[in-house]
This record gives C-alpha cells, sequence and structure tokens, in this order.
C-alpha cells in the first residue's frame, strides 16, 4: 500500500502544473547556471552557479513560480480584454488558474518567489547585442511583456504534450517574439531576450499541491525560528562580530524571539527538490538570514558563522534526526533528491540537530555573565557535543512572510550601505574617484534607495480602514526590524560621511560628471527621505533624537546649501517633532531661530510652516514656551507674519453609541447618563471649563483649534449641541446662567457627580448637580439625526 502511494505521488510530480515552483538551469555558458533575481534595487535577472557543491548557491534566487499557463489564443482574449478595462483593479495582477497541467505551446507566466514580481522582458537593452533586449522583473502581469510561450528543446517532445520535471525547453517572449537567452560578454554572463536560442532545463524546486495540502508541515526554503524549552531561541547575540569570540551562536530569549537576527533558513544541499519536504538525515545547510551566513562548525568543532565562500559541505552541513542514535545514516543520491514525505510539523515535531560530517550533536553550555543594568545572567551558546543534553530537542516556528522579507531586505542593505561607507572612507583617504566608482555602484544604490523609500510608504488616507491599519501594522514592524538590526545608524553615517566628503571639497570634479552627478544628488536627498520614512509614526525610532547632540546634529544639517537635502532634514525634523515629545521639551531659543531664519530663506515654505506647526503642541498638549518662542522671533517681521493666534487646546470626547427617534425602531426614547468629576487641575493661566451634554451628529463638528468663525470648540457652540458647565446652560455659542449661587470657577469641581436626562418623546433635556435637579431645561429642539 506504502509503494502503491509512493507511486501515485511519483506520478503527482512528474509533470508540471500551474503553481509549482521551478528554476531554469542552463550550461550554454559552459558552467551549470540558473537565471536568478534580486527584485529590491535590481531588476535584471543574473545567472547563480549551481556547479560546485562547496559554495552554496543561493536558491531562494532562483526560484519562479508558475502563475498562470494559457494558450496563445486564450492569452490574446485576456489581453484584449485586459485593454478594454483600464478602470478595473484586477488588471495587471496574476490570477492563478488551479493546478492546470503545462503544455508544450502554452503561454505561462513566471512569478518570482521572493519578489512577488514577474519575469518579463523589458525595454531597455543593455548588451552588445542591439536587437536584444533585457530580461528582468516588473510589478505587474498587464500587456505581453511578461508571458512567455514554451516549447520544445527535444525532439522527442511535441506540441501540445505535457511537460515533464527535467524536460528541456525554450522560452520565447510573446511581446518581442525572441528566445530567453544567455551569453558571455566580457567575462561576464548575460541573460537577454535574443534571436539567438538558448536551451534551459527545469529544475523543480517544489510543487503547488504539497504546498497547499500540507500548510503545516516543514518545507526546504522556508524561514523559521528554532524554538528551545519553549522561551528561548537560536540566535546570534546583539554584539556578534566577524572576530573569534564575538562569532558565536547562542540560545536567548525575550525581545529577541520577535527581532530579525533570530530568523533561519533551511536549505537542502541539492538543486532538485531543493523545495521538497524537510525529512529526517536529509543533509541541508542553515542559512542565517540577516547576515546571509551559513551555521558551520570550525576546527576546533565550535559553532560559527561561514561566509558563503567558507560553507563547504563538510563544515556547515546538518541533518535532522527524531531521536540520538549514534548510527551514522547515509543516504545515496536517489533517495536524496526526491520530495520527499510530510514528517517534521511546525510546533509539533520535535527534532535533534546532528552535523553530518562529525556525527556530533548541537547542544550548548551555559556560563554566567554580567550585563550593564542588569546584573549576572546565565547564557547559554550553542556548540557541538558527543553526546549532548536531555534538553537539546528543538520546534520549528514559522516565520511571518512580512518579517522573512523584511529580514532578506535588512541583509541587502546591510550589505550595500557598508560597501558604500567603506568606499567614502577610501575616497576620503586617497581622493580617487576611480577607485569609489569600482567600489560602489552608485545606479544599484539608488535604485535600491527608491525601493526602500516605497517599501516605508506610509498606506493611501482613502485605503479601507481595516486594510490600511494592517498596512500600519506592517509598516511598523518594519521600522522596529531596521531599527534593531542597525540599519538606521548606518544611514547615519552613511549622511555624515557624505557631509564630511563634501565640505572637504573633494567632490568638485567627481560632481562635474553628468551622470555620476546627478547619482550622487540623488543619493544625498534619497537617504534623508529614507530616515524620514523609517522614523515616521514611530516613537522608539524618533525618540532616538532625542538628545542634545542628535537635534543639534539635525539643526546643523539644515543649513545645507543643497535643496534636496534641507527639503529632507525638514521632514526628518517633522517626523521627530511630531512622534517623540521627548525632543520636542528639548528645543531651545537657537533651534527655533534657525527655523525661522528658512523662512527668511525661501519664504514661505509649506514643510518649514509644518515644522513650526509642530513645535506649538505635542501630544494634544500646547508648549507654550516654544509658542512664545515663535511669537516673540516672528513679531518684529511683519512680513512673516502669517495669519496666526494662539487659541486654547479643547478637547470633545463621546461614546460609540448614537440614539434617536426612528419610526418602528426599538431604541429607547428616554436616557441618562452621569458624569463624576475625579480629578481636575490647572496648567495654564486660565481655568479649566467643561461642559457636559447631548449633541447631534447631523451638524455639531467639533473643531479642535476652534473658535468664532472656525467651527465649534465643543458642546453647546453650535445649534446642534446642547450642554451645561455647572453654572450656565450652552447652546449656539450662548449661555444663559441657571444656577444664581455664587460660584468660583471652576464650577465642576472634584468630587461633583453631573446627571443629564434625554427624553425624546417630548422632547426635553434636563441636567442635575449633585441630585438636585437644575432649574431649566432644553425644550422642543429638532429631532433629525442621531444624538451622543
Amino acid at each position: 500500500m506504502a509503494e502503491a502511494e509512493g507511486g501515485s505521488e511519483q506520478d503527482d510530480v512528474s509533470f508540471l502544473r500551474t503553481e509549482d515552483m521551478v528554476c531554469l538551469s542552463c550550461t550554454a555558458t559552459g558552467e551549470r547556471v540558473c537565471l536568478a533575481a534580486e527584485g529590491f534595487g535590481n531588476r535584471h535577472c543574473f545567472l547563480e552557479n549551481i556547479a560546485d557543491k562547496n559554495i552554496p548557491p543561493d536558491l531562494s534566487q532562483c526560484v519562479f513560480v508558475i502563475e498562470q499557463a494559457l494558450s496563445v489564443r486564450a492569452l490574446q482574449e485576456l489581453v484584449t480584454a485586459a485593454g478594454s478595462e483600464t478602470g478595473n483593479e484586477s488588471v495587471g495582477k496574476g490570477t492563478g488558474s488551479g493546478h492546470r497541467t503545462l503544455l508544450y505551446g502554452n503561454a505561462i507566466l513566471l512569478r518570482h518567489n521572493n519578489s512577488d514580481m514577474y519575469l518579463a522582458c523589458l525595454s531597455t537593452s543593455s548588451s552588445n547585442d542591439k536587437l536584444s533586449f533585457d530580461v528582468g522583473l516588473q510589478e505587474h502581469s498587464q500587456g505581453e511583456a511578461c508571458w512567455w510561450t514554451v516549447h520544445p528543446a527535444s525532439k522527442q517532445r511535441s506540441e501540445g504534450e505535457k511537460v515533464r520535471v527535467g524536460d528541456d525547453l525554450i522560452l520565447v517572449s510573446v511581446a518581442t517574439e525572441r528566445y530567453l537567452h544567455t551569453t558571455k560578454e566580457n567575462d561576464l554572463s548575460v541573460v537577454n531576450a535574443s534571436f539567438h536560442v538558448t536551451h534551459w532545463s527545469v529544475q523543480p524546486y517544489g510543487t503547488g499541491i504539497s504546498r497547499m495540502k500540507y500548510v503545516g508541515y516543514v518545507f526546504g526554503g522556508d524561514v523559521l525560528r528554532f524554538f528551545h524549552g519553549g522561551d528561548e531561541c537560536l540566535t546570534i547575540p546583539s554584539t556578534w562580530g566577524e572576530e573569534p569570540g564575538q562569532n558565536i551562536v547562542v540560545y536567548e530569549g525575550g525581545s529577541v524571539m520577535s527581532q530579525a537576527r533570530s530568523l533561519w533558513r533551511l536549505e537542502l544541499a541539492r538543486t532538485k527538490w531543493a523545495g521538497g519536504f524537510i525529512n529526517w538525515s536529509h543533509p541541508m545547510r542553515i542559512r542565517h538570514l540577516t547576515t546571509g551566513r551559513y551555521l558551520g562548525v570550525n576546527e576546533n568543532n565550535e559553532l560559527i558563522l561561514m561566509t558563503r565562500d567558507q560553507a563547504t559541505t563538510t563544515q556547515t552541513a546538518f541533518v535532522l534526526r527524531s531521536e540520538k542514535d549514534d548510527q551514522k545514516v547515509i543516504l545515496e543520491d536517489k533517495d536524496l533528491e526526491i520530495i520527499g514525505a510530510p514528517i517534521i510539523k511546525y510546533g509539533d515535531s520535535t527534532v535533534i540537530m546532528q552535523h553530518y560530517e562529525t556525527a556530533l550533536w548541537v547542544s550548548y553550555k551555559s556560563y554566567e555573565t554580567k550585563k550593564k543594568g542588569v546584573g549576572k545572567v546565565e547564557e547559554k551558546q550553542a556548540m557541538l557535543h558527543e553526546e549532548g543534553k536531555m534538553d537539546d530537542g528543538l520546534d520549528f516556528s514559522r516565520s511571518q512572510e512580512e518579517e522573512s522579507r523584511t529580514a532578506r531586505v535588512i541583509r541587502k542593505c546591510s550589505h550595500l550601505f557598508t560597501k558604500f561607507i567603506g568606499g567614502l572612507e577610501t575616497l576620503q583617504e586617497n581622493r580617487r574617484h576611480s577607485i569609489f566608482l569600482q567600489t560602489v555602484n552608485l545606479g544599484e544604490m539608488v535604485m535600491c534607495l527608491e525601493d526602500l523609500i516605497n517599501y516605508f510608504a506610509q498606506p493611501e488616507d482613502d485605503m479601507e480602514h481595516e486594510e490600511r491599519q494592517n498596512r500600519l501594522r506592517a509598516l511598523r514592524n518594519r521600522q522596529d526590524l531596521f531599527q534593531e538590526e542597525g540599519v538606521l545608524n548606518l544611514i547615519l553615517e552613511a549622511i555624515d560621511k557624505i557631509n564630511v566628503i563634501s565640505s572637504q571639497g573633494f567632490l568638485a570634479s567627481f560632481l562635474a560628471s553628468d551622470e555620476s552627478g546627478q547619482s550622487w544628488e540623488m543619493i544625498s536627498g534619497y537617504l534623508y527621505q529614507l530616515l524620514a520614512a523609517i522614523i515616521k509614526g514611530n516613537h522608539t525610532n524618533c525618540a532616538q533624537f532625542a538628545n542634545s547632540n542628535r537635534l543639534n546634529w539635525l539643526f546643523s544639517r539644515l543649513g545645507s546649501q543643497a535643496s534636496s537635502e534641507g527639503s529632507g532634514m525638514l521632514d526628518v525634523l517633522h517626523c521627530v517633532l511630531i512622534d517623540s515629545p521627548e525632543a520636542l521639551n528639548m528645543m531651545r531659543d537657537e533651534h527655533i531661530k534657525v527655523i525661522i531664519s528658512l523662512l527668511e530663506k525661501h519664504g514661505r515654505d509649506p514643510k518649514v510652516l509644518d515644522v513650526l506647526c509642530s513645535l506649538c503642541v505635542g501630544n494634544g498638549v500646547a508648549v507654550r514656551s516654544s509658542q512664545n518662542n515663535i511669537c516673540d522671533f516672528l513679531l518684529p517681521g511683519k512680513n512673516l507674519l502669517l495669519q496666526t493666534s494662539l487659541v486654547d487646546h479643547v478637547a470633545s470626547i463621546r461614546p460609540n453609541i448614537f440614539v434617536g427617534r426612528v419610526e418602528g425602531s426599538a431604541v429607547y426614547q428616554k436616557w441618562y447618563f452621569e458624569v463624576t468629576m475625579d480629578h481636575i487641575e490647572q496648567t495654564t493661566h486660565m481655568m479649566p471649563h467643561l461642559r457636559i451634554g447631548w449633541a447631534n451628529n447631523t451638524g455639531y463638528v467639533p473643531y479642535p483649534g476652534g473658535g468664532e468663525r472656525w467651527g465649534g470648540n465643543g458642546v453647546g457652540d453650535d445649534l446642534y449641541s446642547y450642554g451645561f458647565d455647572g453654572v450656565h446652560f450652552w447652546s449656539a455659542g450662548k449661555k444663559t446662567r441657571v444656577v444664581n449661587a455664587d460660584i468660583t470657577e471652576p464650577y465642576i469641581k472634584k468630587g461633583d457627580v453631573i446627571g443629564c436626562t434625554l427624553d425624546l418623546s417630548v422632547p426635553v433635556i434636563r441636567f442635575t448637580f449633585n441630585g438636585e435637579p437644575v432649574h431649566g431645561c432644553f425644550t422642543d429642539f429638532n429631532l433629525y439625526g442621531m444624538f451622543f
């Protein structure tokens, strides 16, 4: 029975279907390579070498999902229909077509698994062959550029036949009728759409059916955390470094269990079915996501992180075992290069990790160490041991897709920014621009910064509330992960280096070059925009600027001559002042003078005015010192004084229910509520003023900075609301005294109880003060709308 099931499963995976994941390999350049793409900071495709077993390929960049498969005629109808439905939101997005078997002659849509972009024939041509087009990724599947027809490369296959796993095939762009081709130019391998043919072999990675059917099981390529004991996970320390003694792996609990440095990817040590099920005794590499390094063993049998060049199979291959068994299991290639069986489950299967070559078990050693502000703490360093401990078992916890993608972006950005900063330091030392341009690809840097700014863009205001909240939550997680992994500090360091080099005049001849100079200007401006995007709406990130050195640094940058830098720094300052009350309270006179001087330089710049406004109020509380300073500095210059006024802060609060008189409704017609004054405190020169009552949603719109001709301040300021302040009735902005006793302000004091009755059957509104009825009432008011 088991054999029969295995046979049917093998039949199931021998043909390609939509939603299957594949890698396209070829040997046209003289070595075995896979088609790969980055998607972030680089849209062009490239080739990933998969021939050397001792240098692990990054197969995650090579995986493409067969999203759709159509006949050419059906594709033409689809494109025509999409062209006539330009207003349709679904246009340009791939829509899966079930698990249809792929046939030769079909047009297919290939989606890059990492970036969710589509393999496309681009409109640019950077190759020596001027009749060819670049091949890369684009964000939508609109038009024919993303569609490729599949043709057999072997005479043993014919049009209309099913495409088998491992077949050699030819891909032709529907839009340009050119072949997906690879060649060598100047010792570099390039991918383009050309009139020259390249045969591509389909390497199976994983099937869509298995991913859908066995959701809770662990697959190759999954990003996850290793949980140990339920309260700690395998990670690198926050002080990790490449030097001996710092390059260690530890078990740690607390906040790290939601941080990016605890994420790992399981990579099966094979190319065929590398995205299949993780099974017992199948060799695999374990890659740390944010550093891009591999868990490995050095000559002293210590667990460290190794670079890709060091990550030989001997040093970095591990296997999972269900129990500690000294007998080493060696599987043949035919037993390894299969999709496997669903065995190991998230949160359910406890696994023991064993180093494949030495057969030593992954365990830990405990030691005490002192931490600043905490005292003595126990730390656990991961290590290899002949026998290990009783509690060496690990559980898998799958990471969220958003989390794993952000971790990949962090790795890319950390590498790029570190290389950029290193290039700037070299430029500062030897002043040779040619070396800098060889080290740093300015074009890639510009595109990466553009992608990052889009990645941290705020959601649109007109989105549905739930979707907007989800987007904001995802954005906040991205900002937190970037700050925790030190990317925010790298951005600040890059800005500092650029300013030092610019001020020393190293760039005069460099900026004279049109292309390089333009890229440099764009990078300078984008860095400030990115900094603002990463801290916007995030109190933790903004609070980093709540110290005198950082604030002084911000204001020193405001005087920048470059308009792009000055504008970007205004965005940063605005974000800091809005989201960090600590920074707002540290503002000094000279800071305000700097901002006002920008008005004199650039006129009534809206960004400068926004910054001035944010100085006045923090978290709904007026900052009087800043308000007074702004008035003092602005009043002498009448030409700069805009329509300004200091108004007292007024807030209105209401419950989340509405009542009203509706025919046939079961809503009660009589309502009563009480308000007890728990605490009242004078914080300005004016006495606090409180009104309680009812308002109608037909016309009552409280305006927090209101006043005459600005909208209603609060209840009783318009014709649609009725309030009581302890002495007077309020409506239409007019007050009528109803309590004759001599009461001093504030009229409502601590411990007072105000009662309010609404009878919609009359209609009438009455009040009580400490249990005593107040003489007078509101009556004969309009019943249209709902009351609250």
